[in-house]
């Protein structure tokens, strides 16, 4: 590369029975009597979800998502990444593995930064669009570096299955490559970063130079942007130290073109579908298409003395939506929509209010790129509606590129003093800042200054991309197939510095601001109200029942992740009313902070213990806020005795299964009392405690949705 070519001799760099007789002795019911023991077995390991029948249409969301929005693929199959950097004459690679698009948008920040402040040419890619084998020839004068996430319990994203698995296989030398590395995960799961510490493994033992140390970003503290800020700030020092290039002052370069529509065009703008996901062939099938559904009932779960604390359960109506189906334990996407609030104080502060209706398109700066996760064309007010996360936080990157556009002095000194990594942690820790109020928060510096010069390509570029919330479904599929529950809580967050300030969810908000208007509309008798509607779409879960309805099942769960259970319990009682078969044993331990504030579907569960699941299902519960009691945890039950034994005898000699719902933190603590009691029956040590939780999960016998 013509950049680091310069700098290749700081580098220290290494040189490299026949199947025709068996057919001919079976007879059709010998085949069938073979076939149907096989089909059982595999119905059971997969939870049906071989023949789960797919959409016909879904491969528009995986290969060619841009043709909705009047661009085509250019995409026919795996590319060679060597071949790449040398014909675009690129300088180096940034791969990124997500889940939820993090590491892509880091990826994106990170390509900008290296382009603007040291002249690097460089490529972003997607890890599933290379062929793995391409990576082992990239030449040493170039580098990659690999940004790769961790989710559940220790998985890679669907983009990185690929090339984890080639790694791990390879045997030949990579010494020809030069990387550096950083993972994206939450200590809160056992299986912190794996993902990332098995890539860098494999690298190491395969010869591969790594330019730097791995840097990792841990979510369970909310730090994942300024951790990855650390890192890049270290990745730039490595640049000047061991590459020795040379820092340009940085000067805003647009990655898109944002213009007005003035004539007649030939697509029609995007007024509020969401733009639809973009999927690898393995994580398609898991997803349904996006549909408009109808909220037919909206009802809150706890009393309204529970302020500030509150639970709505929601019933969306499929019957218009024949090709839309869910089972029990799947979850629920729905895309949001920012308040209105939020948006009249974005146009307000760019001085866009005027403009609001006005049509635009947007273009990627390089044409041959197709990265924007945004509808090309739409008018400015749903864009800042529907498509761009206005509410949530500023990051401390966006603050420094601000700087460079700051309208004047004051509000400029203003942004570079925040953009210090204490000034900034002190300021969030004490204001609600979103990128319009940011700006607001400048004005105050300098209140003959304005935004309204602001280039709207860096306002979308520093928002991200609307994205979907994903909720467990509450409902069954066996006794309510056209019409699902999701259970919500809606709880604003407060500022760490300041108490008295809450900060509202975006997807809760906009839930029970749809509730509000349908409840309204009700009081005031007005039938002809249209029926509040959401964006929505199914994804399939692993979080399933067991195939034997004979299964004892342990459900254990606090807050809101009763939610699943309550499908699963739902699902049982009909199982028990309709079959002959043995209904096994369902042990239900639940935790919320008081009986009678948060206690979800209270009634729906004793009702089903007294009635179709009379004899069959147990209930423990812990109350964490009950006046002049002890505080006492799930965890806390499960210590007990005589829970103990139920829960040893239910796992260990009736070879039940268990399952946790909520947060990770409940479910590290539960799991490691469920281990160590099983320990306890089994009188082994801790080694071979956590063999047996290690094997059930394998087995598909320890399941968790969890998050947090």
């Amino acid at each position: 590369m013509d950049k680091l070519s310069l700098y290749q001799n700081d580098l220290s760099f290494s040189s490299t029975f026949s199947r025709e007789t068996l057919a001919m002795s079976l007879t059709f019911n010998d085949v069938v009597a073979l076939l149907l023991p096989l089909l059982g077995l595999v119905t059971y390991l997969s939870h049906g979800k071989f023949w789960a029948k797919p959409d016909p249409y879904l491969y528009k969301l995986f290969e060619k998502p841009q043709e909705q929005f009047g661009v085509s693929s250019q995409n026919h199959g795996p590319k060679d990444i060597a071949q790449q950097l040398e014909e675009q004459k690129k300088d180096i690679v940034i791969f990124w593995g997500s889940q939820s698009g993090t590491a892509e948008r880091f990826a994106q920040r990170l390509a900008r930064d290296c382009s603007q402040r040291f002249g690097l040419n460089v490529i972003v890619g997607d890890l599933s669009d290379y062929d793995p084998e391409t990576i082992s020839k990239i030449p040493e004068t170039k580098f990659a570096i690999f940004l790769v996430s961790t989710y559940g319990e220790g998985d890679p994203s669907d983009n990185t299955t690929e090339f984890l698995d080639w790694v791990k296989k390879r045997s030949n030398s990579l010494s020809n490559l030069h990387y550096a590395a950083f993972g994206l995960g939450n200590s809160n799961y056992v299986y912190y970063n794996k993902v990332i510490d098995e890539i860098v493994q494999c690298l190491e033992s395969l010869s591969a130079i790594a330019l730097m140390p791995v840097g990792k970003a841990d979510d369970a503290d909310s730090s994942t942007e300024e951790d990855f800020i650390s890192w890049k700030d270290d990745l730039f020092a490595m640049f000047h130290t061991r590459l020795g290039l040379e820092e340009h002052v940085p000067e805003y370069l647009p990655s898109i073109e944002v213009n007005e529509v003035s004539g007649a065009v030939e697509t029609k703008p995007h007024l509020g579908t969401p733009q639809p996901l973009r999927l690898s062939r393995r994580a398609a099938r898991d997803y349904s298409t996006i549909e408009q559904l109808s909220i037919i009932e909206s009802r809150s779960l706890t009393p309204a003395a529970s302020a500030g604390r509150n639970c709505l359960h929601l019933e969306v109506d499929l019957r218009s939506h024949p090709q839309l189906k869910y089972k029990t334990g799947d979850h629920l996407a729905v895309w949001p929509t920012n308040s209105e609030e939020e948006v009249r104080r974005i146009l307000n502060v760019l001085g866009l209010m005027s403009k609001q209706a006005v049509e635009i398109t947007i273009l990627p700066a390089e044409r041959e790129k197709n990265d924007i996760k945004i509808p090309g064309h739409s008018t400015i007010s749903a864009l800042f509606r529907h498509y761009l996360e206005i509410s949530a936080p500023v990051s401390r990157d966006t603050i420094t590129t601000l700087c460079q556009l700051a309208p004047s002095d004051m509000t400029k000194s203003f942004l570079q003093n925040l953009s210090k990594k204490s000034e900034y942690a002190a300021f969030i820790a004490h204001n609600h800042v979103t990128f319009a109020r940011l700006l607001e928060h400048t004005l105050m510096q300098d209140p003959s200054a304005s935004w309204t010069h602001l280039p709207l390509s860096f306002v979308i570029e520093s928002l991200r991309p609307m994205t979907p919330r994903y909720y467990s479904i509450s409902s069954s599929s066996m006794t309510s197939s056209r019409q699902m529950s999701i259970t919500v809580a809606v709880s604003p967050a407060q500022l760490a510095g300041n108490p008295a300030v809450s900060v509202p969810g975006l997807t809760t908000s906009y839930l029970s601001t749809l509730r509000c208007g349908a409840a309204v509309a009700s009081q005031a008798g007005l039938d002809d109200t249209p029926t509040p509607t959401v964006y929505a779409h199914v994804r399939r879960s692993t979080f399933k029942m067991p195939f034997l309805h004979k299964t004892p099942i342990v459900l254990i769960a606090a807050g809101t992740g009763i939610a699943p259970f309550r499908g699963f319990l739902l699902e049982r009682a009909q199982m028990a009313q309709i079959s002959n078969q043995e209904i096994g044993p369902v042990l239900l331990v639940f935790g919320c902070r008081n009986p009678d504030e948060d206690y979800l579907y209270r009634s729906e569960i004793e009702a089903l213990q007294a009635g179709s699941l009379k004899g069959k299902l147990d209930i423990v519960t812990a109350f964490s806020r009950v006046s002049g009691q002890k505080k006492v945890y799930v965890q806390d039950r499960l210590a007990e005795v005589h829970i103990k034994e139920k829960i040893t005898k239910l796992l260990c000699e009736d070879e039940g299964t268990m399952y946790f719902c909520g947060s990770t933190t409940m479910a590290k603590a539960a799991g490691r009392v469920v281990t160590s009691a099983v320990q306890e029956y089994k009188q082994v040590d801790e080694i071979e405690g956590k063999a047996w939780m290690n094997d059930m999960k394998r087995s598909r016998r320890w399941q968790e949705d969890v998050w947090g």
